[in-house]
């Protein structure tokens, strides 16, 4: 998508807005009310109806970290634009239905009744999830942001953390009166029984935010009413909302009540807050005092798998790939830290380094993604403006932030998990509140430390040719030219400290929103462990530039030192450019275009001449050869590319450059010839490379060869 967008003059439009909301303040243009609730009536509120639509991604947004006790009233007729309004907040009712653009847009009114557009990002991007949001709802916004919209010079109260919004309940009289809003208090019913089976028929209808806010009611009603404590328990367990769960299920245990529900949704909130030990205890607890419980038995099991996993690092490789293979698969594993810890590292911050002698294919991390965005959730088509790195950006991106921001919002004891992660230029001491959603630092954390399975794939492994039993790297291609469908991108903890090396150390591999992590060679104690950020097969001009345009720095691995001072390197790359465009386009036989690549791996081996190592454009050739000459029926020919791909990838660009689906091209090779002896010692190298647990792992990851496995004794 992003061939038909001119990213540089998106970013430069986003830049003008950005001066503009730094001008100086002037008092906020008087709206009619009149007016601008008829404007806002005619809307178009179909969420499907507008297919492209763009949004900014900027460490720009503006969090409050003030208690709302400090805070004092301000009215709309007070505020200026552009203009935090530090130290104030305001009280607003709904009066429209609110709308998805890309934000969540509502229009409210304040006490005087003058009436203001909010547009709220990182918190709703389906209008079915603003069904709570209906007008007449009261909402605080603390230290509101006015600023004009990226379009145009009209005025917008933009939030962007979840934590600045306060729903206030209509009913809630110490809060109202305390805001000077009686004017929209609605005395209502003051038995909790009433609200509680009104909550239970939302719980029912998974209108869980209304749920809540009605078990919240009956709890004013009847503060030590135990039920609930279990009901909203209940309720936060099917949001995700993991730590406000155990609290509540902790309060209800406190005042009395049911101790088997009480302490078994204890135990699946430590489960949700990955706090495996925690989750199993509380399991044991229920089994032992009520042992016809068999959901107890069993969570207690999964508990003690994720402890096992964690401490011992053995993991079920094969049923995470088969999970894998689902849509958006959410995988249930531990975290798992192998021999490795967090260190500075002189001249890069911080990094992994390695806390004993390592092998060779030692497990060193498995990591569950913090949080994950996918960009089938967002139905329309969706471009980001990436201002932290200068790039375009996709709703998989948008909505990875989003889900961060959700997911501290549900479980704010993992907070300093997430902001302690690198974010560029921001402090890296500053004290955040609990429960505080810092918003711009989320913004760059997520957009320095992100990870795609589906970029990393496009780069790194091979796709599969219709016409061929062989695999051809997508760097023979125009990778421009690759479509990415469904992309995804994931904020992973741990590996986000890996820092980068052309040259890396280590590999990793997906497992839907799993990063699994393994050291590619021996690596001594105290040694610092790389992972690649970018696939070294890429063009050293392009690797360049996306190092120092989207993180920062310059790669010094010996690769990109060899590279910068061969002359031949554009030289290189262009040939083989060419040819590649040739390939796809043409028409030609595969006689001719064979007798092309041959001269022009001719030409590329003389650019080689006066270089020894890392010969990828080589190897790009050969690839290609190996591909066409497969096609041809020449397997003799084949082998002879293929083996050499395997000598010039004796080196640490192995892993990187698909090693073990060489070794599978091979393999593929020596069936046809009828050697099965060569070809089975080719599959126990993929083996090998590819970290297979035994061959059944194997044939899931090469189901085009697994039919061929019985000749080979396997």
């Amino acid at each position: 998508m992003n061939d038909f967008i001119d990213i540089e003059q998106h970013i430069a439009k986003a830049e003008e807005s950005r001066r503009l909301n730094q001008s100086t303040p002037v008092p906020r243009p008087h709206r009619d009310p009149d007016f601008e609730f008829r404007c806002w009536q005619s809307r178009k509120f179909d969420n499907k109806a507008m297919a492209f639509r763009t949004t900014i991604l900027s460490s720009d947004s503006y969090s409050s970290k003030t208690s709302m006790d400090e805070l004092k009233p301000i009215k709309l007729c007070n505020m200026k634009v552009p203009m935090v309004h530090k130290g104030r907040y305001l009280i607003c009712q709904a009066i429209g239905k609110p709308s998805i653009v890309v934000g969540a847009e509502i229009l409210v009114k304040d006490l005087n009744g003058d009436v203001e557009i909010i547009a709220m990002y990182n918190f709703y991007y389906n209008s079915s999830e603003l069904d709570w949001l209906n007008p007449g709802t009261i909402l605080i916004i603390k230290e509101p942001w006015l600023r004009y919209g990226s379009n145009n010079k009209i005025p917008t109260m933009r939030i962007d953390s979840p934590s600045d919004v306060i729903v206030v309940d209509c009913n809630d009289s110490k809060l109202l009166q305390k805001a000077d809003a009686m004017q929209w208090f609605k005395p209502l019913s003051k038995d909790s029984e009433i609200w509680r089976q009104k909550a239970n028929d939302c719980f029912k209808k998974e209108k869980y935010k209304d749920a809540l806010m009605l078990y919240d009611r009956a709890i004013r009603c009847n503060p030590e009413l135990p039920v609930l404590y279990l009901n909203k328990s209940l309720t936060y367990l099917r949001t995700g909302a993991f730590y406000m769960a155990y609290e509540s299920a902790r309060l209800a245990l406190e005042k009395g009540g049911d101790r088997e529900k009480a302490l078994f949704r204890m135990g699946q909130a430590a489960y949700g807050m990955r706090e495996w030990q925690k989750a199993a205890n509380h399991f044991v607890e229920v089994m032992k005092e009520f042992p016809m419980n068999k959901l107890a038995s069993e969570q207690f099991k999964h508990a003690t798998v994720r402890l096992s996993e964690q401490r011992n690092g053995k993991f079920d490789f094969k049923s995470m790939l088969l999970e894998s293979k689902k849509e958006k698969a959410a995988i249930d594993v531990s975290d798992y830290t192998g021999p490795i810890k967090i260190a500075n590292i002189p001249g890069k911050g911080r990094g992994i380094i390695a806390t004993e002698d390592i092998k060779e294919g030692t497990l060193l991390a498995v990591s569950k993604a913090f949080a994950s965005g996918y960009s089938q959730d967002f139905p329309p088509i969706l471009f980001a403006i990436d201002l932290i790195r200068k790039e375009g950006g996709n709703a998989a991106q948008m909505l990875q932030i989003v889900r961060v921001m959700q997911n501290l919002q549900n479980n704010p004891q993992r907070a300093a998990e997430v902001y302690d992660l690198y974010a560029g230029d921001m402090k890296q001491d500053e004290e955040i509140p609990f429960g505080i959603i810092d918003a711009a630092r989320i913004q760059k954390i997520s957009s320095y430390n992100r990870f795609s399975s589906k970029e990393w794939d496009a780069e790194k492994l091979e796709l599969p040719n219709e016409d061929s039993h062989l695999f051809i790297l997508p760097s023979y291609f125009n990778h421009s030219c690759l479509e990415l469908p469904n992309e995804d991108s994931h904020l992973f903890i741990l590996p986000s400290y890996f820092n980068h090396s052309c040259l890396a150390n280590a590999n990793r591999t997906f497992y839907g929103d799993v990063m699994v992590i393994h050291a590619t060679m021996d690596i001594k104690k105290g040694d610092e462990i790389c992972l690649s950020y970018k696939s070294p097969m890429l063009n050293f001009t392009v690797r360049k530039e996306k190092f120092e345009k989207s993180w920062k720095f310059k790669c010094e691995c010996q690769l990109c030192k060899i590279d910068a001072k061969d002359k031949n390197c554009s030289k290189r790359n262009q040939m083989v450019d060419e040819f590649e465009a040739y390939v796809k386009s043409t028409t030609d036989s595969v006689q001719v275009k064979i007798a092309k690549g041959e001269t022009l791996l001719k030409k590329i081996r003389g650019t080689y001449v006066n270089r020894s190592e890392f010969k990828l454009k080589l190897i790009d050739v050969l690839g290609i050869l190996s591909d066409m000459t497969y096609d041809n029926g020449n397997w003799i020919k084949t082998l002879e590319c293929l083996e050499e791909i395997v000598t010039l990838l004796d080196n640490p660009l192995k892993y990187s450059c698909g090693i073990a689906r060489r070794y599978v091209n091979i393999a593929h090779c020596y069936i046809s010839l009828q050697n099965f002896s060569k070809a089975k010692e080719m599959i126990q190298k993929a083996m090998k490379f590819d970290f297979c647990v035994d061959i059944d792992h194997f044939k899931m990851l090469h189901p085009n060869i697994a039919q061929y496995l019985p000749f080979l004794s396997f």
